[in-house]
C-alpha cells in the first residue's frame, strides 16, 4: 500500500508585520536579533546626527550669524578756519566756519554692511547749520573703512548765543554722523539698521584749534 504524500501550502500573508500563513493558520514572525540591533543602531545614529545639527546650529547662532551693531568713530577732526564777527546793522553774530573729519565705520559682522545716504551734519546749540553728503557703499565682513568729509559754513547769522560764544571766544558745535544700511547674509538674511553718532567740539577762535569732548553713538533698528 502506497502512502500519497501531502504537501501543505505556506504563503506568507503580510510581509511588513513579519506573519505567515500556513494551510489558514497564521503564526508570528520573530525578526532575528541582529535585525533588531541593525535597526536600533540606525536610530541612535540619527538621533546622534540631530543632536550634532543642532548643537552646530546653535553655535552659528551665537558666532557667525549672530548680529553685532556697526561701531562709528569719528577721527582727524580738524578745524580748516573759523572767524566769529559782530554784525552791527542785525545785532547778530556771524559765524564762518570749515570743519573737517573722518568718518570711520567698523563692521564687526560676518556678513557685508551696505550703506547709503549716509551724511554728516554740523549743528550749533542744536540748530542744524550745516551738512555734507558721504554717499554709499559696502563695508566687507569685519572691516574698516574711513568716510572723510568736510563741512564748511559762510557766514551764518547767530541770533541767541553768539555775542556769549564771541566774547568768550569758543564756539560749542556738535558734528552728527548719520550711517542708515542693511546687512546681507547670502540674500537669506537681511536686516536694516542706522547708526548715529553724536560729537560734542569746542571751537577756539583765537588759535582755530579745537577740543572733541563726548561721543554718544545710538542704534536704531
Amino acid at each position: 500500500m502506497v502512502q500519497k504524500q501531502g504537501f501543505y501550502k505556506m504563503e506568507l500573508s503580510d510581509p511588513s508585520n513579519g506573519t505567515v500563513e500556513e494551510d489558514g493558520l497564521k503564526t508570528q514572525v520573530v525578526k532575528p536579533a541582529y535585525k533588531r540591533r541593525k535597526w536600533g543602531l540606525c536610530c541612535g545614529v540619527c538621533f546622534v546626527v540631530i543632536l550634532a545639527l543642532g548643537i552646530v546650529a546653535i553655535a552659528l547662532s551665537q558666532t557667525i550669524f549672530k548680529f553685532r551693531d556697526p561701531k562709528i568713530a569719528l577721527n582727524n577732526v580738524k578745524v580748516q578756519n573759523v572767524s566769529m564777527n559782530l554784525d552791527l546793522a542785525s545785532l547778530s553774530t556771524l559765524l564762518s566756519v570749515s570743519v573737517s573729519a573722518d568718518v570711520q565705520v567698523d563692521n564687526p559682522n560676518y556678513y557685508d554692511f551696505r550703506y547709503n545716504n549716509s551724511t554728516m551734519v554740523l549743528a550749533y546749540h542744536g540748530s542744524q547749520v550745516g551738512v555734507v553728503e558721504l554717499g554709499g557703499g559696502t563695508i566687507r565682513s569685519r572691516k574698516i573703512v574711513d568716510l572723510p568729509a568736510v563741512i564748511t559754513v559762510e557766514a551764518l547769522k547767530l541770533v541767541l548765543n553768539g555775542l556769549q560764544d564771541l566774547t568768550s571766544g569758543v564756539a560749542s558745535l556738535t558734528l552728527n554722523a548719520v550711517i542708515p544700511g542693511r546687512v546681507n547674509l547670502a540674500r537669506i538674511y537681511k536686516r536694516h539698521v542706522t547708526a548715529i553718532l553724536n560729537c560734542d567740539i569746542d571751537v577756539f577762535i583765537g588759535n582755530q584749534t579745537l577740543k572733541q569732548n563726548t561721543c554718544k553713538q545710538t542704534i536704531k533698528l
